[in-house]
């Protein structure tokens, strides 16, 4: 599939592809202009409001709208409405704010003068596009509906575009019996090692000093939002959701709508660091994975892992560190009988498509939590060993590890929620091509080609994981 630059750039190279029934989607739409009523009028032009509000918000590829063509693909044009109700129309865009749209008139080949109007919407990086009134409207896209955002879906945006600083964002006021003292003194411990500092500093000078409090008028100190996540001892008792939640379920995957009871149910919690820690030692000691034996070629019997300890910490430890903690749910780890979930909340925050396998897509790293990222780097260990990578260093490194088991990439989906799937031996999906090098993008806005089997497995997969 075209990204949407690239079919407003060469509209004719891609007609047939606005022809098509798999045109409308998360990153395009198209509208046969009607104007016989004014009725008609005004309501292609709130879709056109719509269309370019959600593609503003929503993809960081933009979107594409195509004026003339209907719903079924039939090209009807737009050369039959008169300049004056046309210029009319596309004044649609001047009703919003933070959106660049660009416009192309496009005269089709071998017609009696039919033409076709494409606006191109680029993705805004630091604004919500909305209406301009006392009270804005806003849109996202999802799959091929705009939805009107709410107020919570606003809030999220905000922290995504960092219009606002989440991290750094007041928490409450500083208590110094809230702290984890352990954390405190070993990461000031690395810290100021690592910078040769010369001096000492009490707690709250050294908090202060990395952004973990702040000074405020009225109090002494206050905690940061990335502060209190980090360093307090109890983060749930003002972030209700800063916890992991891990399950099991005796089905597959792609039975999770209809899971039943789960046989395993536990949370765990804490300052981020040692959350971090505890996770990584239930799923190397723990039994919630299973340990196969095999027969190697000495004639000695080998034990491989359901799942590569590596892969696994990196999915969780990447669902602690980058999720969006300004939202009410929790992270799910969910184990079922042929595959390991992993739900964050959140988006992805890079240009990716909202279904992928690290197999032909790169992760790179655009950070939504620099702030917790960069102190984690100083975390170690029980082997002393960094408890997080570098993004891009810890998902190649996840893929490796799964291919020398000989298992498929980690397998992603993204949007309001990121969910991280890796697949054991046991995957026994219909068309295991889906995760197959053959199905690997062209370009980063492009999404695997979904035909027959695999258009339905994709489709059913991510169906049930946005329910979980």
């Amino acid at each position: 599939m075209p990204n949407p630059k690239e079919v407003f750039d060469n509209p004719l190279e891609y007609l047939d592809f606005l022809k098509s029934s798999d045109f409308e989607g998360q990153y395009f739409e198209r509208k046969e202009v009607r104007v016989g009523t004014t009725n008609q009028i005004n309501t292609l032009k709130d879709k056109i409001k719509q269309g370019i509000s959600a593609f503003a918000n929503s993809n960081r590829a933009g979107g594409l709208l195509a004026l003339g063509i209907a719903d079924d693909g039939t090209i009807k044009g737009t050369q039959h409405v008169d300049e004056q109700t046309l210029n009319g129309i596309l004044q649609a865009a001047r009703d919003l704010s933070n959106h660049a749209t660009q416009l192309k008139e496009i005269v089709l080949p071998n017609s009696d003068g039919e033409r076709l109007h494409l606006l191109y919407v680029p993705w805004t990086p630091n604004g919500i596009c909305d209406t301009f009134a006392d009270f804005p409207k806003a849109w996202k896209r999802v799959g091929a509906q705009c939805l009107a955002l709410t107020e919570q879906d606003r809030e999220q945006l905000k922290r995504d575009k960092r219009i606002v600083d989440f991290e750094t964002a007041y928490c409450c006021p500083y208590n110094a019996d809230e702290l984890d003292k352990e954390v405190v003194e070993e990461f000031k411990s690395v810290f100021l090692e690592t910078r040769d500092a010369q001096y000492e500093y009490s707690t709250e000078a050294f908090l202060l000093t990395i952004g973990a409090i702040k000074q405020i008028e009225g109090e002494k100190y206050a905690f940061t939002n990335a502060g209190y996540l980090f360093f307090a001892s109890y983060p749930r008792k003002l972030f209700p959701s800063a916890y992991v939640r891990v399950l099991r379920f005796e089905v597959d995957v792609e039975e999770s709508q209809n899971r039943g009871g789960t046989t395993f149910d536990r949370d765990f919690d804490g300052a981020l660091p040692k959350l971090i820690r505890k996770l990584k030692t239930f799923f190397e000691e723990s039994a919630i994975f299973r340990t196969f034996i095999e027969r190697g070629n000495a004639g000695r019997f080998i034990e491989d892992p359901e799942y590569p300890h590596l892969a696994v910490d990196e999915a969780v430890v990447n669902a602690v560190i980058h999720r969006d903690y300004g939202l009410s749910e929790s992270i799910h780890c969910i184990v079922y009988r042929n595959g390991f979930v992993v739900k964050s909340p959140g988006s992805i925050p890079q240009d990716v498509p909202q279904h992928f396998s690290l197999e032909n897509t790169v992760l790179r790293s655009v950070l939504r939590n620099p702030k917790l990222v960069e102190w984690m780097r100083f975390m170690k260990d029980e082997r002393g060993k960094p408890l997080v990578r570098a993004l891009s260093e810890g998902t190649r490194r996840m893929c490796e590890e799964m291919e020398r088991l000989g298992l498929p990439a980690p397998y992603y989906q993204t949007g309001r929620d990121t969910f991280v799937t890796l697949y054991n031996r046991d995957n026994n999906l219909a068309d295991r091509s889906i995760l197959h090098p053959s199905y690997a993008t062209k370009s980063k806005h492009e999404t695997p080609p979904e035909q027959g089997s695999v258009k339905k497995a994709l489709r059913s997969i991510g169906e049930r994981l946005a329910k979980i």
